[in-house]
């Protein structure tokens, strides 16, 4: 008598219907961070992320006021600051900066208000240029209402 054989369908993905979910979570999981990474260089996102309040170019200006000449063998604090910047985020880095001491040369900056709102830059005399970088550095610029 011929022997029957029973052909029953495959039960292997039954098995573990748990590798189906963590295969669609990982791939969800992948796809967010690839998403976030695109966003990193992107101010405008990370400034609405921080709810980062704008910085006024006169808020700026105020806090490098208090900054002394940074030259070898000058002296003083800033009498004069004007700072601008063509970008429109809320940190609007970069920002570059003029300012006048009691002795000329002014000294125009290139500065980067960080998210804390502390602030970082380098620069040189205008037309005077010195051996190395003139640094200026402080915290914080005022935010505005």
């Amino acid at each position: 008598m011929p022997t029957r054989t029973l052909v029953q369908p495959y039960a292997g993905a039954m098995k573990r219907p748990w590798t189906l979910v963590a295969l669609v979570l990982a791939v969800g999981l992948a796809g967010a961070a690839v998403a976030l990474k695109g966003h990193e260089s992107n101010p405008a996102f990370v400034s609405a992320q921080q709810n980062l309040t704008p910085v006024a170019s006169l808020a700026l200006d105020r806090l490098l006021l208090s900054t002394s000449d940074p030259r070898p063998g000058f002296s003083g604090r800033a009498r004069q600051v004007h700072c601008a910047t063509d970008v429109h985020t809320a940190l609007g880095n970069p920002w570059t900066c003029v300012v006048g001491y009691p002795r000329r040369p002014r000294v125009r900056y290139r500065v980067t208000v960080h998210s804390d709102r502390s602030i970082a830059g380098s620069g040189q005399p205008e037309g005077a240029p010195v051996r190395g970088a003139l640094v200026v550095h402080g915290c914080c610029v005022a935010q505005t209402p």
